[in-house]
């Protein structure tokens, strides 16, 4: 069983391993949190704890709209599903405007997300995907001429060059060793 004081602790720490398992208010705010809620921590007098959301709920506390604890475990904020099914179609060429758009959050708002939860930049993780399907395309024989362009590289040097990266491999030298399997 944990005090308060430890509770308090875990919340400051924004330990994630705690979520769902126990809620915290805040009296002045009438806000109940999860314990890894990035938001600033309220002083210890202000704060109460839950066992579960529906406590805090029939204590008067609404759901912290920044950790999004009353949608508690699926936690992911409602712009992401939209950002990687564009990040997944392969023809969309992925810059901050257009990340923008499909989201309705701004890009500093998508760094944060992505980083904080996924320890990776949007831009990076988009690229991870292009080049596992480039990688996808070189095994079933598409020329890799074609590839950089199908998978939204501008060029063929810098597709190389990303491939090498992530594979440890050229795209030249995979084709290859597939065609002598």
């Amino acid at each position: 069983m944990l005090s308060k004081s430890d509770m308090y602790e875990i919340s400051r720490s924004c330990d994630k391993s705690f979520d769902g398992i126990f809620y915290m208010g805040v009296i002045t705010t009438k806000i109940y949190c999860l314990p890894s809620c990035k938001a600033r921590t309220p002083l210890y007098k202000n704060v109460l704890f839950f066992d579960d959301k529906h406590s805090a709920i029939d204590y008067g506390l609404r759901g912290c709209k920044r950790c999004r604890s009353e949608f508690f475990p699926n936690t992911q904020p409602l712009w992401l599903n939209k950002l990687l099914d564009m990040m997944n179609n392969m023809s969309n060429k992925l810059d901050k405007n257009t990340m923008e758009e499909i989201t309705g959050v701004n890009i500093s708002t998508i760094r944060r997300y992505f980083q904080s939860y996924l320890n990776i930049t949007a831009f990076a993780y988009h690229r991870k995907i292009r080049l596992k399907h480039a990688r996808k395309l070189i095994l079933e024989g598409e020329s890799i001429l074609d590839i950089p362009y199908i998978t939204g590289f501008e060029s063929l040097s810098g597709f190389r060059s990303a491939f090498q990266q992530e594979f440890g491999i050229n795209p030249g030298e995979m084709k290859h060793q597939e065609h002598t399997k």
